[in-house]
């Protein structure tokens, strides 16, 4: 390494070590934050619920409907009471499911809704089709495993619509709220705090929550998440008759030892749990939303009042929250649509312990260094093929070109071919290469490791720097002439890929 490179390195390293500290504490900023709502083609911006579909994209409940967002545009797909089913043991708030055969079901209090995600239109009766040769109308509750199977309830008997095996409930657990599966396992959660594990439909074990005298006041409702290792997490509502107000508890179960812990008890409402790992949780809530850091211990961070970009505060207005595959938070409000919060912001930051002296801390002061010795290689690498011959560059470039997978090259010239149309998504793009969604997603994720909503934004942002370089368009020229619906989209969008605003772009 010669002299000049390594006085780079150590500015570099100088720069970098001012910086870091700054970046830990960032609780906030425009190009991370931003809402959707109305503005931006939501259907309305009272939200009930949020799910992630399998393609990536992400359907909303609202009170008019579904509206499913694909990065790019709102697709409103309006729910009637026509299209509902009744559906009698069912008596908690708006839930959405995803299950393996493409439908996303929606249940609301002593309804469901069925939609078929391929063609987006409603299916009509759909609990009538599950019920095979049995009397209509038997059918009072359903559920969807995160394995993608669907349950129904019938009577005492919960049965596997798909491989129809079943099994017997006891009346004495109290009733059915929530159901899972792990490995070859069937667990269900009952009012009274019960769970019960079932394999090859025979009962193995029952496990309580708490006291019977306790579970009278968590009868409610009851929400579980499985995460990833096969833990179980759960949070109760109910009332408490002594105290006279609503109640709620944030509860753990573990498989392995058939133990429930207690995490958390509150005197108010909790909306809904959105678990990133085993670490970490984030509830909503009538009050804001919690976070939860479990390294740090049990006790949450209360966030009642939210910034936003606009200058406006938002006050225990936020009535779901949504984590997604990127790590992004969605946050649904009753009155101020979507709101969203880049995994950039590091939501889940905690300065109880200082970030420098944790392992994870010197980790990737480690990693950082590196990078930034190789970044100081990388410059000036990368400033003597600048003063080289700009032609021979060029020359490479077609060669890059023809390497490109066939279908990619295709897909990426239908994209351009559309870039103008913000219209142009997912859907018309399988269309004109003639294949499903559902193939076209796989396609891309096994030749370019890229969801089909990314790639199309790819391409659009490629063509977007390629004007700004050119200089002859503003930037809210570029993003409508690019496809973006917004340009304070494209700028976030733009930002995330090449580190920069569309204005500071060179």
């Amino acid at each position: 390494m010669n002299r000049r490179t390594i006085i780079i390195t150590a500015v570099f390293l100088c720069l970098l070590s001012w910086v870091l500290p700054c970046l830990a504490q960032k609780t906030g900023k425009e190009d991370y934050f931003y809402v959707l709502n109305t503005r931006q083609g939501l259907s309305d911006n009272n939200i009930l619920q949020m799910i992630q579909l399998p393609d990536n994209r992400l359907a909303v409940r609202t009170k008019k409907g579904v509206n499913i967002y694909d990065g790019n545009r709102f697709l409103f797909l309006p729910l009637s009471a026509a299209q509902a089913q009744e559906l009698k043991g069912y008596n908690g708030l708006t839930h959405m499911y995803t299950d393996s055969q493409g439908r996303l079901w929606v249940k609301d209090y002593r309804v469901v809704y069925c939609i078929n995600l391929q063609t987006h239109t409603p299916v009509l009766h759909p609990l009538d089709s599950l019920a095979g040769n049995d009397p209509r109308g038997n059918i009072q509750d359903l559920y969807v495993d995160s394995s993608g199977n669907v349950w129904v309830v019938r009577g005492n008997v919960v049965l596997n619509v798909a491989d129809g095996h079943r099994v017997t409930l006891r009346k004495a657990w109290g009733g059915l709220q929530d159901l899972d599966v792990e490995g070859k396992c069937l667990y269900t959660f009952h009012a009274s705090g019960l769970v019960a594990s079932f394999r090859d439909c025979e009962l193995v074990y029952t496990a309580r929550a708490y006291s019977p005298a306790e579970a009278r006041k968590f009868q409610s409702t009851s929400l579980v998440v499985k995460t990833p290792s096969g833990q179980f997490y759960q949070i109760r509502t109910g009332h408490d008759v002594k105290k006279q107000s609503a109640v709620s508890v944030f509860l753990h179960f573990d498989p392995a030892s058939r133990r429930y812990v207690k995490l958390f008890e509150c005197d108010y409402v909790l909306h809904t749990l959105n678990m990133s790992s085993d670490r970490q949780a984030l509830i909503s809530s009538q009050h804001g939303y919690l976070m939860f850091d479990f390294q740090v211990g049990n006790t949450p961070q209360e966030v009642s009042k939210l910034s936003l970009p606009d200058g406006k505060s938002l006050v225990s207005g936020i009535n779901t929250v949504y984590r997604d595959r990127d790590g992004a938070i969605w946050l649904g409000t009753y009155n101020d649509g979507l709101i969203y919060v880049s995994p950039m912001l590091g939501l889940f930051f905690t300065m109880d312990k200082p970030w420098w002296q944790s392992g994870r801390g010197v980790m990737a002061f480690a990693v950082v260094t590196l990078m930034a010795l190789g970044g100081g290689v990388f410059f000036l690498r990368k400033r003597r093929a600048r003063r080289g011959n700009v032609a021979t560059r060029e020359e490479l470039a077609p060669a890059v070109e023809e390497a490109e997978p066939e279908f990619i090259a295709k897909a990426r010239m239908l994209v351009e071919q559309h870039l103008g149309e913000s219209e142009y998504g997912v859907e018309q793009l399988a269309n004109d290469l003639c294949m499903e969604r559902t193939g076209l997603y796989k396609k891309l994720k096994s030749l370019s490791d890229t969801t089909p909503v990314t790639f199309m934004r790819n391409v659009r942002l490629q063509r977007a720097a390629a004007l700004l370089k050119e200089g002859r368009m503003t930037v809210n020229e570029i993003a409508e002439s690019t496809g973006f619906a917004s340009p304070s989209y494209f700028a976030k969008c733009f930002k995330k890929v090449y580190g920069v605003p569309p204005s500071e772009y060179k």
